[in-house]
C-alpha cells in the first residue's frame, strides 16, 4: 500500500506543479505525466474515477502538446492523431465495460449454470475478481 500512496502523492505533486507553470508546453507535459501517474494510482487502489478521469484526459494532454509544438501545416495530422486516440480510448471503455458486466454476471451464476458453462466455482471467482483493465 506504501507504493500506492507514494504514486498517488508524486502524481499529486504533478498537479500542482501544473498550476505553478506559466507556459504551456511545460505544463502539458508535466500534465501528461500526471495523468500516467494517476492512471497508474487508480489501477492500484482500484479508484476507478480517478483512472477513467485520467485515461480520458491523457489522450487530451497528448494532442494539446502535439498542437502546441506541430508546425501548422501538419496540423491535419494532428487532428487524425486526435481521432484516432479518441476512437482507441472509445474501444478501451467499450471493453472495460463489457469485462466489468460479464464478471458481475460470472459472480451471480448458480453451480448448474457454471456447469453448464464448464466452469468450476473457483475458476469463476478468479475471474471475477480480476479487474476490469485485466484480459
Amino acid at each position: 500500500m506504501l507504493w500506492t500512496n507514494l504514486l498517488g502523492f508524486a502524481a499529486s505533486v504533478c498537479v500542482l506543479a501544473t498550476f505553478c507553470m506559466s507556459s504551456m508546453a511545460p505544463l502539458r507535459a508535466v500534465a501528461i505525466c500526471s495523468n500516467v501517474l494517476f492512471v497508474a494510482f487508480g489501477a492500484l487502489a482500484h479508484v476507478y474515477p480517478v483512472f477513467v478521469l485520467h485515461a480520458i484526459l491523457l489522450p487530451v494532454n497528448i494532442v494539446r502538446l502535439m498542437q502546441l509544438v506541430v508546425p501548422d501545416r501538419e496540423s491535419a495530422a494532428v487532428g487524425v492523431t486526435s481521432i484516432m486516440l479518441a476512437r482507441l480510448l472509445e474501444s478501451w471503455i467499450t471493453e472495460w465495460w463489457r469485462r466489468a458486466r460479464e464478471r458481475r454476471e460470472l459472480s451471480g451464476l448458480n453451480e448448474r449454470d457454471r456447469h453448464d458453462l464448464g466452469i468450476s466455482r473457483c475458476d469463476a471467482q478468479r475471474e471475477a475478481q480480476k479487474p476490469f483493465w485485466k484480459a
